[in-house]
């Protein structure tokens, strides 16, 4: 069994994730109708990773990489009562 033996949206997910991984999102949500968030990660596990990172420093590409501009981030970090941006 390879992508191409799957229909419509099915296979661009199986050249994606895979056959296996595929099958396995089907047999656990068939029939659902899934929206995937832009965001990935929790606010906490980003505060975390700035506290983390040694480029703290560079709030713009810790930012990038994680969607968010560099203002929204400092509102984030704010938010949480983060001391990353006193470093920064």
């Amino acid at each position: 069994m390879t992508a191409s033996d799957f229909s419509g949206i099915y296979r661009e997910i199986a050249e994606v994730i895979g056959v296996e991984a595929t099958l396995l999102l089907h047999q656990h949500f068939k029939g659902q109708q899934i929206t995937l968030p832009q965001k990935l990660f929790t606010r906490d596990y980003i505060v975390r990773q700035v506290e983390n990172t040694q480029e703290r420093s560079n709030l713009k590409m810790i930012a990038s990489e994680f969607g968010y501009t560099e203002r929204r981030l400092r509102q984030i970090l704010k938010e949480c009562g983060s001391g990353a941006l006193k470093i920064t």
